[in-house]
């Protein structure tokens, strides 16, 4: 059996090799954050300015117009936009280029309506939208419902079924000469196509979700591991993380259940408690299991 394959079910002596193989390699947290840390910056990062607008609430919202294109020197992403830029490509066609911790609150109000400004359309997310079609009072920018539905579409330009009055049948309209007309016109300059610009999409794409899961890793997840007790996740924020979800925290509540506590109450022999059979998901360990150090 594969190790760390025991999730649900698992004998309690498991655990406790499973808690000292994290509990050890906890060392390696500091290098993993210096390497993505390096990482990332190899990457770059490419931002598209949108103009903005203020409401008559005080909100400072992004429009989807793009009006200015920047990306880190000497990166990858860089190198990569220069190579599409000098095949003929519009960096500002390759993707929205859109974060949604972009978005700002100013300003809470007694209601709990916030003021935000926005850097990014839509607050930087793309989402389907959801639509009230018995509302026949539309709000400021909203359609009601009445005219065409709009539930589950997204909320962007790029959403053609939107701008086309619904989600159209091809067999509407002579879908296929259309298609074959478009295949005929760029049959000639497909290797090129792909070559110099779709190739070259893809890898930007693929660069900027990897920044992504990246910094999400660093930020979030070992953050939320190990915030405030170790190098480089030195700083922890309570109100955004979960201090009894680190991982120390865990270890210690699942010892506590698991093992014999001593006078002072704390867990030092890992003797498994005497009532183990009642917790239904662990049980002791055979001869075989209490002389290896099994995570499998």
């Amino acid at each position: 059996m594969a190790s760390f394959s025991k999730m649900g079910v698992w004998p309690v002596g498991y655990f406790r090799s499973y808690s000292s193989w994290l509990l050890r390699n906890r060392r390696e947290v500091a290098a993993r954050i210096a390497t993505i840390n390096a990482e990332t910056a190899r990457i770059g990062q490419v931002i598209v300015t949108y103009r903005r607008t203020k409401d008559a609430e005080g909100n400072t919202k992004a429009t989807e117009e793009r009006v200015g294109f920047n990306v880190t020197k000497n990166s990858s992403l860089e190198r990569l936009l220069r190579a599409y830029v000098a095949g003929g490509g519009n960096p500002m066609d390759i993707s929205p280029f859109m974060y949604p911790d972009g978005t700002e609150v100013l300003e809470e109000k007694d209601d709990g309506t916030l003021i935000v400004s926005e850097r990014y359309p839509y607050g930087g997310i793309i989402a389907p939208r959801s639509v009230d079609t018995n509302d026949p009072v539309p709000k400021a920018g909203e359609r009601t419902g009445y005219e065409q539905f709009y539930g589950g579409m997204p909320r962007h330009s790029g959403y053609a079924p939107a701008r086309q009055g619904g989600r159209l049948d091809r067999g509407i309209y002579d879908s296929n000469t259309v298609v074959r007309s478009m295949h005929q016109m760029r049959s000639w300059a497909n290797q090129t196509i792909r070559e110099r610009l779709q190739d070259i999409e893809w890898r930007i794409i693929k660069l900027c979700d990897l920044r992504e899961q990246l910094d999400r890793e660093r930020d979030d997840v070992l953050m939320q591991a190990f915030g405030g007790a170790l190098t480089g996740v030195s700083s922890f924020d309570e109100e955004r993380f979960t201090p009894s979800l680190r991982v120390q925290n865990l270890i210690q509540d699942m010892y506590e259940i698991l093992y014999e506590k001593d006078e002072d109450g704390l867990v030092s022999s890992f003797t498994p408690r005497q009532d183990l059979a009642f917790l239904r998901f662990t049980f002791d360990d055979t001869g075989d299991e209490m002389l290896r150090d099994s995570m499998g």
